[in-house]
């Protein structure tokens, strides 16, 4: 998968939209917003990392200690992520797991994020 159908997919989610926090059209993000209370949290992080398209989300602390165990050198804590947020995000290049777990990995990203508006 690349970033473009990646980001497409990110998109189709309710409340789903894209941001560019850093003013760089090489770093999207995605975010969801909670049009009741107006509130959004960011669940998708897409960018280029060391020539490789990389994909920041989001889970809680038991699944993300789990991925990393699971697929070692290729779910890394998340990158440029603050200490307190560490254990919540992982991170992970496009090539490196197929279609569908990134899809997954989205998913549960979008739900985590919904869940804490």
């Amino acid at each position: 998968m690349d970033k473009r159908t990646l980001l497409e997919y990110c998109l189709k989610k309710e409340g789903s939209y894209l941001d560019f926090p850093f003013s760089d059209e090489s770093y999207a993000v995605v975010k969801v917003r909670k049009f009741e209370n107006g509130k959004n949290r960011i669940f998708a992080e897409v960018f280029t990392l060391k020539g490789a398209d990389t994909f920041t989300f989001s889970t809680d602390e038991n699944t993300a200690a789990f991925l990393r165990e699971a697929y070692p050198d290729v779910i890394t804590k998340g990158w440029h992520c603050p200490p307190v947020q560490a254990k919540y995000k992982s991170s992970v290049a496009l090539g490196d797991v197929d279609d569908a777990t990134l899809e997954k990995f989205a998913d549960m990203s979008y739900d985590r994020a919904l869940s804490k508006l």
